[in-house]
């Protein structure tokens, strides 16, 4: 395991089964931080989803409780600028499932190439979905234009995978904070 701290960057994704990134973290790292980015001009207008992220946020960290894992809360402008000053440090890996979103898509790429010109450690896993658009191909390696064999082909490799036995959340000795 690895002696720097590894660091979990918890999006709006509360998956505590099949979370692959908090995972990865916890089985490479002895120290892991989760830490949530709260973009308060995202929820100016919201007051549902500022509640259910809330209750979620606690919820989850319920959880990471049993397992020592810290839950930090940042307040943030934009993602840009709290990244610029993570980066300056260097005692840690970072980790955090994909969104399917254009501008997460983007964003992700964009740090991606920031973290491996800093030459820090990072992995993005799957986000909450079955497959990656790219897994599933017809025979000739095209892609489907018919929804019904394509979603027999992706039922099948979904099924076929074999579970992975390394993609549990293990239980750290003790809590750590980061921020």
């Amino acid at each position: 395991m690895s002696k720097k701290i590894g660091l979990f960057w918890l999006k709006d994704d509360f998956r505590f089964i099949k979370n692959h990134a908090l995972a990865e973290a916890t089985k490479n790292h002895d120290q892991v931080v989760v830490f949530y980015l709260y973009k308060k001009n995202l929820f100016e207008n919201q007051v549902a989803q500022k509640w259910w992220v809330s209750r979620s946020l606690e919820e989850f960290k319920k959880k990471l409780d049993e397992f020592n894992i810290s839950l930090e809360i940042i307040k943030v402008k934009s993602y840009q600028v709290f990244f610029e000053e993570l980066l300056k440090k260097d005692n840690f890996s970072i980790y955090w499932n994909k969104t399917y979103e254009p501008k997460y898509l983007d964003f992700d790429e964009l740090l991606s190439k920031k973290l491996i010109s800093k030459n820090i450690e990072f992995k993005i896993c799957k986000g909450n979905t079955l497959n990656e658009y790219y897994e599933i191909k017809k025979n000739d390696s095209t892609p489907f234009k018919v929804f019904t064999p394509f979603w027999r082909t992706a039922e099948k490799f979904y099924l076929d995978k074999v579970p992975s036995k390394g993609r549990s959340i293990l239980k750290k000795k003790k809590k750590n904070y980061f921020f």
